[in-house]
């Protein structure tokens, strides 16, 4: 693998999305913030505000840096240097899911020290699905736009992860799961930990098809 290479076209589209990188940190960093404001509904709009927050990168690293290049036509220019279809996959991976992770992380992190320290330990497994649908919703339109090459098939698949963010009206229906959110500590319930499961799954599954469905094709421009 040509390691010089890929590091570059992984710091390239890093450079690209600098804006975007710093305006989602600036905006995670204070909604992480509004968690620690006593009174009113600054803590509300926090928490919101940092879903949201992940929620955004989500969508804007891969749209930005894969549907974006082949919209402007940059794929042919990149394609042209002495780099593989795979060694091109990898950067547009591993340069996305590092930028994403280390955002990710912080908020992540971010929230559930808040709850901990708060006394909120029963939040904390909730909290942890809701982090990972973000995360789940990435790995998806990463893998779509990078694998179908349709701009039409990325905004589908972002509708369809943004909807999908609607199942907390059946999470909430689990029985145990409210009682369980009063307790001062975490309780990883056996729903809990198939969800967390099957969201692991599909990040796994989505980033391992890429790879293996990029591998098997002929043409790449």
């Amino acid at each position: 693998m040509n390691r010089a290479l890929v590091l570059r076209l992984i710091i390239k589209d890093w450079y690209l999305s600098r804006t975007t990188l710093a305006i989602l940190a600036v905006a995670g960093g204070l909604s992480i913030g509004l968690l620690y404001v006593r009174g009113g509904d600054a803590g509300l709009t926090g928490l919101i505000t940092s879903l949201m927050t992940a929620i955004f990168l989500s969508i804007l690293l891969p749209m930005g840096t894969v549907v974006q290049e082949r919209k402007m036509q940059n794929l042919a220019f990149v394609m042209s240097l002495p780099i593989s279809p795979m060694e091109y996959t990898a950067a547009k991976v591993l340069g996305n899911l590092a930028a994403f992770l280390v955002l990710w992380l912080a908020i992540t992190i971010g929230v559930l020290g808040t709850f901990a320290r708060a006394g909120l330990g029963g939040s904390i497994p909730l909290a942890l699905v809701a982090a990972m649908a973000p995360f789940v919703a990435f790995c998806l339109l990463l893998a779509v736009s990078i694998v179908v090459e349709s701009e039409m098939a990325a905004l589908v698949t972002m509708g369809a992860c943004n909807v999908a963010y609607s199942f907390w009206y059946f999470l909430l229906r689990i029985p145990g799961l409210k009682e369980d959110l009063q307790s001062p500590v975490a309780i990883w319930s056996q729903p809990i930990l198939l969800i967390l499961a099957g969201q692991i799954a599909v990040i796994v599954g989505a980033l391992g098809l890429t790879f293996y469905l990029q591998s098997r094709k002929t043409d790449f421009i």
